[in-house]
């Protein structure tokens, strides 16, 4: 079955598919953002450049100067010690280690011409095996049996080079961002701001026919509002913008690296919901849905966006905060993302299935089909 899946993408020059072209942000703006583009991958491994400088040493000569014994009557106040408490340097060799054990490729192929295959990420949030990513990559899910039964097929893939592991279903994908972009598929350059794209997916099975492990390590989702500019994160993804499509298929590795937060951008009511960090080695195609892990190693955001450069240094990624997704799923269903990942995630699935998905796909494939 995989090596039909390999000639298929081979054939397909297409691979990347619009949805997983980057979306070009607007420079920062106070109140709200404007539209970008939709973030996806990299080379296949980061390198962190750590650049070391020379201290530089310095002699003070002392100069002796005969001086008059004085005496002086002087009142000293107590002073009193404050003991100031710094906070360790966050290891963030093993945060490292340990979120890319949580970090999934989520890779859909088509069958016919309808669609275009696509590639993005996933974090995995939960230790039942809950995925969250974008709502841009998990419409695909609506889309399954767009050009006939089954014809559309989404696996997670984990590894270096990626390699099909599991087997999913949709979950959850924000109505709000479905209405809002039912048009994208069709957009040559798809444009957006981030807004409402989220998603959750889940693993129902190893594409194997293997038994599934008990748990799976997963990043806790940080819900704080208090986010900061030069911030330091990490950044976690499967980009794979300057891979060609059987490329992505055989060779595309997890790429990780550490920056800092730049600007922060809010949609409305001046919260923190989208924040921008520098370009590093992440900033390519197929980075949307991964992960932006601060000192703490939780999960701070999820990556949406991509300004535009020729370089990745030139490119900025935007990513939603998490608080930013707690609040929107509140609005949305009124639970928030404790609540919600508390759940039976294969009741949610199946209900989700029943009354939402069908007039979501609806919406999108009527306009596909126009």
């Amino acid at each position: 079955m995989w090596k039909a899946i390999v000639s298929f993408i081979f054939s397909s020059l297409a691979f990347l598919g619009i949805i997983d072209k980057p979306l070009y942000i607007a420079p920062p703006l106070p109140a709200t953002t404007t539209q970008v583009t939709i973030a996806t991958t990299t080379k296949p491994i980061a390198t962190t450049t750590i650049v070391k400088k020379n201290s530089a040493s310095t002699t003070t000569q002392t100069k002796t100067v005969a001086t008059k014994k004085v005496e002086v009557a002087i009142s000293t106040p107590k002073i009193e010690t404050v003991v100031v408490k710094s906070e360790p340097v966050p290891d963030f060799e093993a945060i490292n280690t340990f979120a890319r054990g949580t970090i999934v490729n989520i890779l859909c192929t088509v069958k016919g011409n309808e669609l275009s295959p696509i590639s993005g990420t996933g974090v995995v949030v939960s230790k039942s095996g809950l995925i969250l990513t974008n709502a841009h990559l998990a419409q695909y899910f609506l889309l399954k049996d767009y050009a006939g039964k089954n014809s559309l097929d989404c696996v997670a893939r984990t590894g270096s080079p990626a390699y099909p592991k599991y087997n999913l279903e949709l979950v959850y994908i924000s109505p709000t961002w479905v209405e809002k972009n039912k048009t994208l598929l069709k957009e040559q350059n798809p444009m957006g701001t981030g807004e409402n794209d989220f998603a959750f997916v889940r693993i129902t099975g190893m594409v194997d026919g293997s038994k599934l492990p008990e748990s799976f390590t997963y990043l806790s989702m940080n819900i704080r509002e208090n986010i900061i500019s030069k911030e330091p994160v990490l950044l976690v993804s499967y980009p794979a913008g300057f891979l060609g499509g059987i490329s992505v298929l055989q060779d595309l590795s997890i790429t990780s690296a550490i920056t800092l937060t730049d600007t922060l951008y809010t949609f409305k009511d001046g919260s923190v919901d989208l924040i921008s960090v520098p370009g590093t080695v992440v900033s390519q195609k197929g980075s949307s849905g991964g992960a932006v892990v601060d000192k703490y190693a939780s999960l701070l955001g999820i990556i949406v966006t991509t300004s535009s450069g020729e370089k990745t240094s030139d490119r900025d990624l935007q990513a939603i905060t998490l608080a930013y997704i707690n609040r929107s799923l509140q609005n949305e269903i009124g639970l928030n993302l404790e609540q919600f990942t508390n759940q039976n995630m294969s009741e949610v699935a199946k209900k989700f299935q029943e009354i939402n998905a069908p007039n979501l796909t609806k919406l999108i494939t009527d306009e596909l089909n126009k």
